[in-house]
């Protein structure tokens, strides 16, 4: 205790510490923060939904220190890969802003069969198949006619279009625009869901031609649908 009262050593302790932090702490500190390294960077805004090529991207050498977590700089893992947001000019590239598809598996896959999406109206509970009609099954789409198209009367009719057979559903809506299919998941969880699992509305995967006879139909007579076979769900 005398020994650290003594205002000598304490100067001299001062002294060393002092010393080492200027030669040997301080030394390090800016090594490491004048480091730097090779990593990649977005060369130009890129926008969601992007494929992502090497013309995307830009090598650029920064420091190493403070460098963020978790980024990508691996071109295998990103080359090939769509935007999942926007990306802006000189960013690093994240997992999260990276994905397989622009939507999802079967989005992609309509847009690349150079299909459509078409929501028709179902008029009543049976015309919509009860709530048994599901995500991916496939039907046929009757139109019902209360005279005939030239505005004559007539017998009522029910028209097949061999266009308008074996449609492959998308997605079913109730009321309230929600997935029938989410609606019955949480029934089955929880016993009890505010939502309804019978369809006023069905999105259809179809050909432009498809799509042109289901908006006539549509607006001509009633559509009932016809269950063909269940498909691949697509939940």
């Amino acid at each position: 205790m005398k020994l650290l009262k003594n205002r000598i050593f304490l100067s001299i302790l001062c002294i060393v510490i002092a010393a080492c932090v200027s030669f040997l702490l301080l030394p390090r500190f800016y090594e490491e923060k004048s480091a730097t390294v090779m990593v990649l960077r977005a060369s130009e805004d890129i926008p969601a939904g992007t494929e992502i090529t090497d013309n995307y991207l830009v090598n650029v050498e920064v420091g190493e220190y403070g460098l963020p977590q978790g980024f990508i700089n691996d071109k295998a893992l990103i080359v090939g890969k769509i935007a999942q947001t926007d990306i802006a000019k000189g960013d690093y590239f994240f997992p999260q802003k990276l994905g397989e598809f622009v939507v999802n598996e079967l989005f992609d896959r309509i847009a690349g069969n150079n299909q459509r999406l078409v929501t028709i109206s179902v008029p009543n509970i049976a015309a919509g198949l009860s709530s048994h009609l599901q995500n991916g099954d496939i039907v046929t789409v009757a139109v019902f006619l209360e005279r005939a198209s030239d505005g004559q009367d007539s017998s009522p009719q029910v028209i097949l279009y061999p266009e308008l057979k074996g449609l492959e559903v998308y997605s079913v809506e109730n009321a309230r625009t929600q997935d029938t299919a989410e609606v019955r998941k949480q029934q089955f969880d929880s016993q009890s869901s505010t939502g309804d699992p019978i369809p006023k509305a069905v999105t259809l995967i179809v050909t432009e031609a498809q799509a042109k006879r289901l908006i006539e139909a549509e607006y001509t007579g009633k559509l009932h649908l016809i269950f063909e076979k269940r498909g691949v769900s697509h939940e």
